[in-house]
């Protein structure tokens, strides 16, 4: 199913003008540019949380005009996020080309995402729709609490690394953060800039987390199952560098001592490894596993938007479940 989504073009348009804005002799404003993709037409990313924004306000009677501030300042903040969890993941490839710690060294990569954290709050700030004050100081709360939230869920992520086993609770806590904080907190703005109230906009938050969680656990499935060609990162990646995703953690407690075993080395798999890890998880249960709790985590979500009488067209869940949704 394609969707068509009024706002698209502007929207890239604002980023692309609110990105060049900011232009100088300091190379990090190069940066910038570069990771976006602007600087050799490289490969854009998929835009899910400055669309789902979008979609939002415009469910809520508001135009895609009241909403882009909102959706740039999400995407700004999105790829800080991304260029710092880069360089702590030690990735080489972001959709296929060098990301900006690799290309330009990590002192370098630090700043270029610092600067973009700014200007996800400058974009804000500018309120080109004139929103009224309130709103905008609602959204900016909402989008320094995500940040908070996002560091905290990257942090344990990180302190996970070192650890011998991870309890699925724990896992949790940690997507919470890392992931679902900014889809709860991009489907509350969009909610704010139309001037929903707080709680209904609350509400497409708790929709907007939900999805966040089974898009993370999307993510962990094709770390390990997914065609490189399709992730744009190696084959079984997330295995190779010992990561702790869902199908891991459920694994480990359900009895795959093959892969605790190779965990607990504490170091990166190797190929053999890798293969070994993977099939054991199979075995266990791991893949249908995380399969079945993404798959609970959308229908929570669908009883939301029954409950709050939320997304009556449906283009909210059906834009949502493109990126959650379960594919090869």
């Amino acid at each position: 199913m394609t969707l068509r989504i009024a706002g698209l073009e502007a929207f890239e348009e604002q980023l692309e003008r609110w990105i060049t804005h900011f232009a100088g002799d300091s190379p990090v404003y190069d940066m910038v540019r570069y990771h976006f993709g602007l600087s050799d037409e490289g490969r854009r990313g998929k835009r899910l949380r400055p669309l789902l924004c979008l979609l939002v306000a415009q469910e809520e009677g508001g135009s895609a005009d009241v909403a882009l501030d909102a959706a740039i300042a999400v995407e700004l903040l999105h790829n800080f996020s991304l260029i710092h969890d880069d360089i702590e993941d030690g990735d080489h490839l972001r959709h296929g080309r060098t990301t900006v710690w690799s290309r330009y060294g990590i002192a370098h990569g630090i700043n270029a995402g610092d600067a973009l954290s700014s200007m996800a709050y400058l974009a804000l700030l500018e309120n080109t729709a004139e929103l009224p004050a309130e709103r905008v100081v609602t959204m900016l709360s909402l989008l320094h609490q995500a940040q908070l939230e996002m560091c905290a869920g990257q942090g344990l992520d990180m302190a996970f690394e070192a650890a011998e086993s991870v309890d699925l609770d724990a896992y949790l806590q940690m997507i919470e953060g890392k992931t679902a904080a900014l889809f709860r907190a991009t489907a509350q703005m969009g909610a704010v800039a139309a001037g929903t109230d707080g709680v209904r906009a609350a509400a497409y938050g708790e929709l907007a987390r939900l999805y966040g969680l089974a898009f993370q656990i999307q993510d962990d499935l094709l770390g390990i199952w997914g065609r490189s060609e399709l992730t744009g990162k190696p084959c079984g990646a997330d295995l190779r560098k010992r990561k702790w995703t869902y199908p891991v953690v459920w694994g480990i407690a359900s009895g795959a001592a093959d892969v605790a075993r190779l965990y607990r080395r504490g170091r990166a798999l190797g190929d053999d490894d890798v293969e070994a890890a993977r099939i054991a998880l199979e075995r266990a249960g791991a893949q249908t596993a995380a399969e079945e709790a993404l798959d609970r985590y959308l229908e929570q979500a669908e009883l939301v938007a029954r409950e709050s009488h939320l997304d009556i067209g449906g283009g909210v869940r059906a834009f949502l479940a493109q990126g959650a949704r379960r594919t090869a």
